[in-house]
């Protein structure tokens, strides 16, 4: 199944999820769109739940969504983990969006720019300049961090 198709496909899921909530049969759904079921499909559609919920302010539904792809074996990425992140962020739980970034290295996945630079803004914007410091140390050290003078043509840093 191409990427394409998924991202029809996950639109028409969302549809339906938003039209008859969660207490359809999804199985029949599925069968009268002519979906097939893949472990990218059934990834995305939770991811785009996990972020909608979060923007909704909904911090305790996008978790048991998190919780439940980790369950599942449902393999977590940066957008994963920076949607969940921002939402914790969010809700003021900046401790627990640094213990994330933690969790998402352990687990394996490499935080990007994103995830760096969501985690310092709300650190900053919350007082909190030496946790602020230690994740752009750490962002440094791991070779997150471009200059922004490195995006100028013929530009090196000494």
């Amino acid at each position: 199944m191409e990427f394409k198709n998924v991202k029809i496909h996950i639109t028409r899921v969302l549809e339906v999820l938003q039209q008859d909530g969660l207490g359809f049969h999804m199985k029949a759904a599925l069968d009268e769109l002519h979906i097939e079921v893949s472990g990218l499909l059934v990834r995305e559609v939770l991811f785009k739940i996990l972020k909608q919920t979060n923007y909704a302010g909904e911090l305790e539904k996008a978790q048991v969504v998190f919780d439940e792809m980790i369950t599942n074996g449902q393999l977590l990425n940066v957008f994963t983990y920076n949607a969940m992140i921002c939402g914790v962020c969010m809700a003021g739980k900046l401790e627990e969006a640094c213990s994330m970034l933690k969790d998402m290295e352990s687990r394996g996945c490499n935080p990007n720019l994103t995830v760096y630079s969501t985690l310092v803004s709300y650190l900053q914007n919350d007082g909190k300049l030496t946790e602020a410091h230690e994740v752009i140390t750490h962002m440094v050290e791991k070779g997150q961090y471009a200059h922004p003078l490195s995006k100028f043509k013929g530009y090196r840093s000494s």
